[in-house]
């Protein structure tokens, strides 16, 4: 069976970390990107599944999912957004 790719980004370095070796833990390939821009670069390694931090400077996490969704072949990748904020996030 092969190992599941997520494609985790968040520019909290610590946090980073925190899930990586959680995910890792967990038998998850873990790809790791600091920033939106990067988010987009490692598209190329195929991950099974994105997380995406909110709040990024520069390019936000909603922005890159839009960006990711006009992509081919990730139309309808799973995507989960991580954030610190407390409540529902509309937008």
């Amino acid at each position: 069976m092969d190992m599941k790719k997520i494609l985790l980004v968040d520019d909290e370095k610590d946090i980073v970390e925190f899930l990586k070796y959680n995910l890792e833990l967990e038998n998850f390939e873990v790809i790791v990107g600091y920033n939106g821009k990067e988010a987009l670069e490692k598209l190329r390694e195929n991950p099974d599944l994105i997380m995406l931090d909110i709040m990024m400077p520069e390019m936000d996490g909603f922005e890159t999912c839009k960006r990711i969704r006009e992509e081919k072949g990730f139309e309808n990748r799973p995507i989960i957004f991580l954030t610190a904020k407390a409540g529902e996030v509309n937008e």
